[in-house]
């Protein structure tokens, strides 16, 4: 399906957008400091997107927006104020300083209030692709009815309870009053199909799919990928039966490796967290906190994952940071202010957009394949026991204590699926089970275009049958 150009096709000058955006930040700026910020940095973005919804199969919604917004961040005192607006005209520039500076008069003072020095930053090849940046409206939607047809296609039992194909450009700018002046531009098409298979009284479990790519060219492939592989799950979900009780290795599917596992590693690793005592990960840096087939890092500079981008929230520069390998523990992630609590440099691990101050996490994480060949592969070496694809439960994050639902989950006996499951239930703590990691797959998935990860074989999970 190649969709034709129409007159309503918009096209998306990055330079151009950036050189303003960029002026209009240095302004607000400016503005800030001769009001009396001590300092001040302001980030704008710039975006126009395309959002196409379907629910039961059947167009919904069709939502263009188009706007900018920038974000003043000021010190003064010491004390933090921070206020925004997407209006440009100078009322609202001059009223977004002053409240700025209004709130930080209300704000404690704090010795670690400060921008980060700034740092040589090296910018990235072009991150966006012409064609998929001028993809239209009507081009969108004939994209989203085809993949909604080609999910229904595959098999008659399955029912599309919502889906959607968005397209989004955005330009993200940032002028400091310490110097720095960054503008960089992105473009990515991005879909999702939600819904289960139903065969007369028999209803399969619900099961999600989608990507995000940057190439037109990739999309064609990633739809059908994408499509397959949900009815593949969908369907397998029929004819749900129990699984048995037990205490031993689980297999878990990229995506729920991650949920139970590397999120809350991922959250733990938070200079911030580690301030603040809410780190089981405080004192284990040089320590092996997994078993040694783990490896992860931030790849802020692949450009095949939805993060990239070359600086932070704070204009500080990105760069692939080993997070662990070979299940030691390489490094925590600072922003500015985590780094100035400790007196040294961020990390460049900034995150967040002009309408809130910045946070701290990764921009584009991958888990190191391991040599435990395909999904097949691991299930013959698993043997018997619980196959879950998606997980649906709380993990503490402080704790790493977890308690859930196995989705689209699968019975393995002999080393091969023999049932899907009803909903099954699993409990745990993720920290101490990374050290029961016993192999991970050769072969890794995109999880939604923003990570990479392989499938995970973790001993020591406890299984209660519904």
């Amino acid at each position: 399906m190649s969709p034709t150009a129409t007159p309503s096709r918009a096209t998306f000058e990055p330079r151009e957008l950036e050189r303003e955006l960029l002026a209009r930040c240095q302004g607000l700026t400016e503005r800030a400091l001769a009001s009396g910020a001590d300092e001040a940095e302001t980030f704008g973005s710039r975006s126009r997107s395309i959002g196409v919804r379907f629910e039961k199969g059947d167009l919904k919604l069709t939502q263009v927006d188009d706007g900018s917004t920038l974000g003043l961040r000021v010190f003064r005192g010491q004390r933090l104020g921070f206020a925004s607006t997407n209006q440009a005209d100078e009322r609202s520039l001059a009223t977004t300083a002053r409240d700025a500076l209004d709130l930080a008069g209300f704000a404690r003072p704090d010795a670690h209030n400060r921008l980060p020095a700034p740092r040589p930053v090296t910018a990235l090849a072009p991150l966006v692709e012409p064609a998929l940046a001028a993809l239209t409206v009507e081009e969108a939607v004939e994209f989203g009815r085809a993949f909604v047809a080609r999910v229904r296609a595959l098999d008659p039992r399955i029912s599309v309870d919502n889906a959607g194909f968005d397209v989004a450009s955005v330009t993200h700018a940032i002028a400091a009053s310490t110097g720095v002046a960054l503008a960089e531009s992105d473009a990515i098409a991005s879909f999702s199909v939600f819904g289960m298979a139903v065969d007369g009284d028999d209803v399969g479990g619900f099961h999600y799919d989608g990507d995000g790519l940057r190439r037109l060219a990739d999309l064609e492939p990633a739809l059908d990928r994408v499509a397959r592989d949900f009815v593949e799950v969908a369907t397998q979900n029929l004819r749900a039966g129990t699984a048995e009780s037990y205490r031993g290795p689980v297999l878990f599917a990229p995506d729920a490796f991650v949920d139970v596992f590397v999120a809350p590693l991922l959250s733990a690793a938070s200079a911030i967290a580690v301030q603040r005592k809410r780190s089981p990960l405080a004192d284990k840096l040089g320590s092996a906190i997994a078993a040694s087939v783990l490896d992860l890092s931030d790849e802020p500079h692949d450009r095949a994952l939805s993060g990239a981008g070359s600086f932070d929230r704070e204009g500080q520069p990105t760069a692939r940071t080993p997070i662990v390998a070979r299940g030691v523990l390489q490094t925590f992630l600072y922003n500015g202010y985590a780094a100035a609590v400790e007196g040294r440099t961020s990390t460049g691990h900034a995150k967040g957009g002009a309408r809130s101050v910045p946070g701290l996490g990764v921009h584009a994480f991958t888990v190191g394949a391991g040599r435990g060949g395909d999904r097949d592969a691991l299930l013959a070496r698993f043997g018997r026991g619980l196959f879950v694809q998606r997980f649906s439960g709380t993990v503490d994050p402080a704790s790493g204590d977890f308690s859930g639902v196995a989705k689209s989950a699968r019975w393995v006996e002999g080393g091969r699926v023999v049932r899907s499951l009803k909903e099954t239930l699993l409990s745990g703590n993720a920290f101490a089970l990374l050290k029961e990691v016993q192999e991970l797959s050769t072969v890794r998935e995109r999880l939604s275009g923003a990570a990479l990860a392989p499938y995970a074989l973790v001993d020591g999970v406890s299984v209660t049958a519904g």
